[in-house]
């Protein structure tokens, strides 16, 4: 493995059930450090990626807000995790201030006119764009810089880095990436990676904006190598949409709205909490968790799409009465046409001093998207998150259904928090984990998040190797199988801010090398 698991901390952890609503702030593991900042103006990033973090970190520093700094964060992360986001990508960021009403910005890849191709008109520089403009007090300039020079300049490669370079190769046009694989091979953790030609678009974005990826140069070279069109390009639109909201263990929860599935994470942990499922230290039931996700994945594989061609009632499908039907006709539900996405996002989660929280996915879809490259930057391959049937069926112009789902949770004045995951088709699965047992579990952040998790996938139950031998022996019933890549079960990445004293404490996930910072 090229990341080395944290041992889980134990007998530090509360062992009761969430008494309030701010029980996780102040009743935080011991053993973590630091979790707590002096002073009440603290702000914080967290991702899968130290550059990244330090990026935002500076942001924030310099007076930007968090808003700001998702851009800066989001451009980075384009650069030292170029398998899991880039400019030829897309995604979605939730935004919601303190006091305000939360909004969302979905910049997902739309399909082009012509459906002959894998790659979808790409969101990414017309998202950060359009949150810069509306929602930032930075020169967007001064937020693509850090990215231009860690291309320009160069960056260590990490394990993680390596490792998905080597076993993605079979699908890379190997010959025509010569700074990933000099001499033919994947580049080792440790070189330095350069990647100037990345470095040139990014400074020609820089100083025509994105006019100049979807209507100038960039624009004719992707006319060029794609099935996308100029037209595709030029009538690209960024969605604000309205986030979904609803209440968890008595917190408002706010989730991507469709095409993403916050409607089918909140649908799986109102569930929990209906049938008062264990979900802890001494019990977990395996039954009833396969039964919910079953529901949740059927639900949405016939309910949710693109909702500029098939409206939704949000507010019915999280509605008590859905949720009881749910449960009660659990039987008589069959998917069909499911989708398979790939774990290759990446998500992150900043803070600032306001307490503005912001919860961000971005995606190529694949590791490395279309394992080509075009200018320097990775094509996605979005046109596999389509299904051959359903509401989900490609058309000109619609965006594909979405597992992604960055999370903001709150209580009004009192506390924030921002969580998300990568993982593809498992990300419902590893947050409706991760939040259970910490909110239903009452086990603290740190250990919700690093106990071994489990994924159902139809009749096969993978588990994680570090699972311990009595918890498998719980999973009799089911067809128990280990699969040892990290990746497979998340990686989360989370951030809390007590809205009261400003301290801000965090969460990194090992099995992606997840770091946070506050200051």
């Amino acid at each position: 493995m090229w990341n080395k698991r944290r041992a889980l901390i134990g007998g530090v952890s509360l062992c009761v059930l969430i008494a309030t609503s701010v029980w996780f702030v102040r009743n935080h593991d011991e053993n973590n450090t630091p979790l707590f900042s002096n002073g009440d103006s603290s702000y914080g990033v967290s991702s899968s990626n130290p550059i990244a973090v330090d990026v935002g970190m500076k942001v924030l520093k310099d007076g930007g807000n968090a808003v700001d700094a998702a851009i800066a964060v989001s451009y980075a992360l384009g650069v030292v995790e170029p398998y899991g986001s880039g400019i030829g990508g897309g995604g979605g960021m939730l935004i919601a201030k303190e006091g305000e009403e939360p909004t969302f910005i979905d910049y997902r890849e739309v399909a082009p006119s012509s459906l002959e191709g894998k790659t979808g008109v790409p969101g990414f520089v017309a998202g950060m764009e359009y949150v810069n403009k509306k929602y930032g007090t930075t020169s967007m300039t001064k937020l693509i810089d850090p990215a231009i020079e860690y291309a320009e300049k160069g960056f260590k490669v990490d394990e993680l880095l390596a490792s998905r370079l080597f076993y993605a190769s079979g699908r890379m046009d190997v010959s025509n990436l010569s700074s990933f694989f000099p001499k033919g091979e994947a580049i080792k953790a440790g070189q330095e990676l350069k990647q100037p030609e990345l470095a040139e678009q990014l400074t020609y974005i820089k100083q025509n904006g994105a006019a100049g990826f979807y209507q100038k140069d960039i624009a004719n070279r992707l006319a060029e190598e794609t099935s996308i069109s100029l037209e595709d390009l030029q009538e690209y639109e960024v969605e604000e949409r309205q986030p979904v909201v609803s209440t968890y263990k008595g917190n408002e929860i706010i989730a991507a709205p469709p095409p993403f599935s916050g409607i089918t994470v909140i649908q799986m942990l109102k569930m929990m909490e209906k049938e008062n499922v264990n979900i802890n230290e001494q019990e977990v039931d395996y039954k009833a968790i396969k039964k919910i996700k079953e529901i949740a994945y059927a639900d949405r594989v016939k309910e949710i799409s693109d909702p500029a061609f098939y409206p939704q009632d949000v507010e019915r499908f999280l509605s008590d009465e859905y949720i009881e039907s749910l449960l009660e006709n659990s039987e008589k539900r069959e998917v069909e046409g499911a989708d398979q996405e790939h774990e290759s996002t990446t998500h992150f989660v900043v803070i600032d001093k306001e307490g503005t929280t912001v919860s961000t996915t971005n995606t190529l879809s694949n590791f490395f998207g279309l394992g080509k490259q075009v200018d320097g930057f990775f094509l996605n391959n979005n046109a596999d998150t389509y299904g051959s049937i359903g509401v989900n069926n490609p058309e000109p112009g619609k965006r594909a259904r979405t597992f992604t789902s960055p999370l903001i949770i709150r209580k009004e004045g009192e506390w924030v928090m921002g969580v998300g995951t990568p993982g593809g088709t498992r990300i419902p699965q590893v947050l409706n984990q991760v939040l259970a047992r910490h909110f239903q579990g009452g086990e603290g952040l740190e250990k919700a998040v690093e106990t071994p998790r489990f994924i159902f996938d139809q009749d096969t139950l993978y588990i994680e190797p570090t699972t311990p031998e009595e918890v498998i022996e719980q999973m009799s019933a089911f067809d128990v199988q280990s699969k040892t890549s990290d990746v497979y079960y998340g990686g989360i990445q989370l951030l809390v801010k007590d809205l009261g004293n400003g301290r801000i404490t965090g969460v990194g996930d090992s099995r992606r090398n997840g770091v946070w910072k506050h200051s």
